[in-house]
């Protein structure tokens, strides 16, 4: 009953066009005195008789005549009502709390206390009130009360009877704003009797004013008589639609409950109740819920939810778990999911339809189970593309083709728009979507237009930060277009039947999303630490598995939408933190616990795919990658569909190849790079085929990127050929004709004085490093190419690449020129002493002669008096070095026996070389651990034969383990020392 005067209250409340007019009634419930109380207290004043009930005429006579009793001293008329009006110690009452809940745009009262106001403030809403002509331009559109009779404040109130006759004189504005609210909004009268004169008045007046504009008011009765039929239709003559309590269901002695059972009335029309609905009804409601929701290509668990309120449950995983009392929505729908092929195409060729539409919304939100009678099942076997398969999978041609085709269709046109995203072509994109959201608008497809504009939104953003980097984009027009349209609260200011539809969508626009998603994932992410690091055992939906629903919902969401909001900095470090979880979980899920529970383990192991990678590739800096990984000791990584991943790969560098052709700009190319660059440090820790192996690196050596440098590619060579062993007769080739070319152009710029660069982000790394990944493995491998460099190298006498002969290209040239090599820097040493001569020499294990030493301890007598010198100046040199570096290395010759012991006399220069040189006659108070980090087998087994020695390590190194916090590689190397050489 009344579900139509319930459906235009709903509809104006979500259209900003409802007004309550409040009445006395409502008042009298906070004990507000009545307006018979106060003639009652005018007519004791007159010694009047003060009688059980009044007239209309006296109502309005009795303040008339006590007006002039007093000589119109409105002063003393004034304290009478106001002393008659004290509600000093009133509070509002629940029924103007629940009438700001249905959300009014404006109030209306002849009421002269501040009882509204005070419900207001008292619940956070902001209303303006208006009591005066003068206050009516105040408005500006928000939301107002009304006090058409005035108010004590003003000393206006309409209460007299020649206020009545004056009101139009004295109220003009007020008049006009009255007029418009009943021309424009939805009134319902609350707190008045039928009877009213005030009621009778005003729709007197505002029906004989607006005629035909007159928009008819709801009036809400609760006197204790039912209205007779006559009645009722004499009402609704006079222009009102009259809601009566009694017919909803229950009477009530007390007025509260009355009112308020009225508006809990009107609140259940606006959410879909499936209460008293057979199994089919309920089928209908839930189709008619989730019919808008079709229109997107992907969808969260919660658009579902949002629609079907607390109808169902649904699990994170995308489960339904069908709950005795909850699951009324679905259960009709589940009946016909049992059905066998034969007998669900039995059914009416319209319950198929909806049943495939409920199906489909289902699958799009990655809904594909129900557990039901404690059995799980799945709702279908049928696949739903998981967001743009082709964004995942780095398919760029696939998107290049899409663009290029000849299918124009508005939605057409909006995938289109997004793939240029995808192609870094964004100014493209922009007026595309641009052009696509006119378009929509113009076909009220108001959900095309909505997103349109977040993406040109979220492309504004994007296109003006680079523009002050690379000032590529005709960043004008691109304002200009902005600038047709107002773009905060855009979903406000769609029509309210798409708002009402798409309620889960009203924070797209807004940052509000990103920050949502932001807490949400954070919560999410601690409960996963915590269960890691407590080693707690969770049953259920366990925090891990939590983490990938968040992350593969959001993924799913933007992709599937085609939504730029992906691209912002809130919503990738969401993601990366949630990744960097996922890892941690990843590098402990194997650990071994020794004491078993009493229950099983029923975490999930974490498994990454190809949408893990793409969350790498697409929000992970290199830095972050290699400190993430790093973080969790994580050496190597395991993919599922390790082909998928490698054809992602496989589709990265062709894109490159294509951006380098002048269509595209700058931010292309070094986009693409940047995910190149990701894509190397990612597949060091990734098991991939020989095949790709070798295509990586014919392709990262055939181009010289801007910044991918040349320590980049050599740490993959080092990952997947020297430790992985991914070698071959082809990477070989490949490496090898790489170093040629750079040694050529390195002699060839010093033979003409030019300047000669290969840059590297790591000092150690450069491009002579490549010799030692031709074949890492065969240990009798010769370059004869590079032998014949060597040669030219010597016969030049080119300095500047002696260093390169002789920490790295010496072990891959052939005897006959190691030789040659070995008597040049003979005969260079003894025309000049060179330290790095001294070092190939002891390299390739050549006899040092005694002029030698001699020419050594001269070289190193300066070094030390050079250094004491520096040291005493306080000379700092950046960045900061070993002083002693050369005389530690002669100590560790010394040591490992390159070099004669007859070096005594540069003893207590620098502990290292003392202990290096004299390491059994050491003062040990002065030993540092991290001396043996980083020496070799051989040389810790030397050091370690002494038993004294052996004795007085073994007890520093535990000491500095026990005492300090070191970092766990140090302390892990630190043990494994102890262990293999320092505890026999």
């Amino acid at each position: 009953m009344y579900e139509s005067e319930f459906k235009k209250i709903i509809e104006a409340s979500q259209n900003h066009s409802l007004t309550f007019f409040v009445g006395a009634g409502v008042s009298a419930l906070s004990n507000v005195p009545t307006w018979k109380g106060i003639i009652d207290t005018i007519s004791k004043e007159m010694n009047y008789e003060v009688k059980d009930s009044y007239s209309s005429d006296e109502y309005l006579r009795i303040p008339q005549m006590f007006y002039y009793s007093i000589k119109k001293n409105n002063k003393k008329y004034y304290n009478l009502i106001q002393k008659c009006l004290d509600t000093t110690n009133c509070q509002p009452n629940e029924v103007h709390k629940k009438l700001l809940e249905l959300n009014p745009s404006s109030f209306i009262t002849t009421n002269f206390d501040d009882l509204l106001e005070k419900a207001s403030v008292q619940y956070c809403q902001s209303f303006k009130t208006i009591a005066c002509d003068s206050e009516v331009p105040c408005i500006n559109g928000d939301k107002f009360i009304l006090k058409v009779h005035g108010d004590i404040q003003h000393k206006n109130i309409v209460f007299k009877e020649e206020d009545y006759l004056n009101y139009s004189e004295n109220f003009k504005l007020l008049e006009t704003l009255l007029k418009s609210i009943f021309s424009t909004n939805t009134v319902a009268f609350i707190g008045y009797g039928l009877n009213d004169y005030n009621i009778k008045l005003i729709l007197n007046w505002t029906k004989t004013l607006l005629a035909d504009n007159f928009n008819r008011p709801i009036f809400i009765y609760t006197e204790n008589e039912p209205l007779t039929a006559e009645e009722l239709s004499y009402q609704q003559s006079k222009g009102l639609y009259v809601i009566e309590y009694e017919k909803l269901g229950t009477r009530y002695e007390e007025y509260a409950p009355r009112y308020l059972s009225v508006i809990e009335a009107i609140k259940r029309v606006a959410f879909i109740s499936y209460e008293g609905k057979t199994e089919e009804e309920a089928f209908n409601v839930t189709y008619e819920l989730l019919k808008p929701l079709d229109e997107l290509n992907a969808l969260r668990i919660y658009d579902i939810t949002e629609k079907l309120s607390n109808s169902m449950i649904i699990s994170e995983n995308g489960r339904i778990v069908s709950i005795s009392g909850h699951n009324c929505a679905v259960k009709y729908f589940l009946k016909i999911n049992k059905l066998s092929r034969e007998d669900y195409e039995l059914l009416p060729a319209e319950v198929k339809e909806k049943y495939e539409l409920i199906l489909r919304v289902f699958m799009k939100a990655q809904i594909r189970v129900v557990e039901e009678d404690k059995t799980i099942r799945s709702l279908s076997e049928e696949k739903i593309s998981f967001g743009d398969p082709h964004c995942i999978a780095f398919d760029y041609h696939k998107m290049q083709t899409i663009i290029n085709g000849s299918k124009n269709t508005l939605q057409e046109k909006y995938c289109k728009a997004y793939y240029l995203v995808q192609l870094f072509k964004y100014e493209d994109a922009f007026f595309l979507f641009s052009r696509v959201a006119k378009e929509a608008f113009e076909n009220k497809n108001y959900v095309l237009y909505y997103m349109s504009q977040i993406n040109c939104i979220s492309l504004h953003k994007i296109i003006n930060n680079l523009n002050s980097f690379y000032r590529c984009y005709d960043i004008e027009k691109i304002n200009n277009l902005m600038l047709e349209g107002n773009t905060e609260s855009l979903f406000e200011k769609l029509p309210v039947e798409f708002r009402n539809q798409y309620k889960s969508l009203s924070n797209l626009d807004s940052v509000n999303l990103l920050y949502k998603y932001s807490y949400q994932a954070f919560n999410d992410g601690e409960k996963l630490r915590n269960a890691i690091e407590t080693n707690t055992l969770e049953l259920g939906l366990t925090s891990s598995s939590k983490v990938v629903c968040r992350i593969n919902e959001a993924v799913h969401f933007l992709l599937g939408n085609h939504l730029v909001i992906d691209k912002f900095s809130e919503y990738k470090n969401t993601i990366k933190n949630l990744m960097s979880l996922l890892l941690y979980k990843y590098s402990t899920q194997k650990n071994v616990l020794l004491q078993e529970r009493s229950l099983p383990r029923l975490d999930n192991e974490i498994i990454f795919d190809l949408l893990d990678f793409y969350c790498f590739i697409e929000f992970f800096e290199e830095k972050e990658i290699i400190k993430s990984f790093s973080k969790n000791h994580v050496e190597n990584i395991e993919f599922q569909d390790v082909e998928s991943i490698e054809l992602a790969v496989r589709n990265i560098m062709n894109f490159y190849e294509v951006t380098l052709n002048k269509k595209y700009e700058a931010v292309a190319v070094i986009s693409v790079e940047r995910q190149i660059k990701t894509c190397l440090i990612l597949l060091r820790y990734i098991n991939i085929s020989q095949h790709l192996v070798e295509d990586v690196c014919e392709f990262i050596f055939r181009y010289d990127f801007r910044d991918i440098l040349i320590n980049d590619k050599i740490l993959f060579l080092e990952y997947q050929i020297a430790r992985k062993q991914k070698n071959s007769l082809k990477t070989a080739a490949i490496i090898e004709n790489k170093l040629i070319e750079y040694v050529d152009a390195h002699i060839n710029a010093l033979q003409t004085e030019n300047k000669f660069e290969i840059l590297s982000s790591s000092s150690g790394i450069n491009y002579c490093n490549l010799v030692h990944y031709i074949d890492p493995h065969d240990k009798t491998f010769h370059s004869h190419q590079l032998s014949l460099r060597v040669s030219k190298i010597i016969k030049l006498n080119l300095s500047a690449l002696f260093p390169h002969i002789v920490k790295h290209y010496l072990r891959y040239i052939s005897t006959y020129q190691k030789r040659k090599v070995i008597l040049w820097a003979k005969n260079e040493l003894a025309r000049s002493f060179r330290f790095d001569f001294l070092l190939l020499l002891i390299e390739c294990n050549a006899k040092i002669d005694k002029n030698t030493i001699i020419s050594l301890k001269e070289y190193l007598f300066a070094l030390v008096k050079k250094t004491s010198e520096q040291m005493e100046s306080n000379v700092k040199v950046f960045p900061p070095q070993e002083p002693y570096e050369e005389l530690i290395q002669v100590g560790y010759w010394c040591l490992i026996k390159a070099l004669p012991p007859e070096f005594s006399e540069y003893v207590g220069y620098s502990d290292l070389f003392d202990f290096y040189y004299l390491y059994n006659k050491f003062d040990f108070n002065k030993f540092q651990p991290k001396w043996l980090l980083n020496l070799l087998p051989h040389t810790l087994k030397i050091i370690s034969r002494d038993k004294m020695v052996r004795a007085k390590i073994r007890k520093s190194i535990a000491d500095m383990i026990s005492t300090t916090n070191l970092m766990l590689q140090d302390k892990e190397r630190l043990q494994s020392i102890l262990i293999h050489y320092f505890c026999q």
